[in-house]
């Protein structure tokens, strides 16, 4: 693997490794979504945080190799 692709796979693993340990110390619960009076309308659990994890990587992924 060349360093060029080590660099990005190391951040998102890295990324991963420490949200998933911040997620050891969160709430049950969090709130996503907040209304115009500043109160929570939307819960998720604290492991929805981990599904968006990849995100940033795909979207460096897509913007940053060529089309064949």
């Amino acid at each position: 693997m060349s360093k060029k692709k080590m660099i990005p796979a190391a951040l998102l693993i890295g990324t991963f490794v420490i949200l998933f340990v911040a997620t050891l110390f969160l709430p049950d619960k969090i709130p996503f979504h907040f209304d115009v009076n500043g109160e929570a309308g939307w819960y998720a659990s604290k492991y929805f945080v981990l599904l968006f994890t990849p995100v940033p990587y795909l979207i460096y992924h897509q913007f940053t190799h060529k089309k064949k």
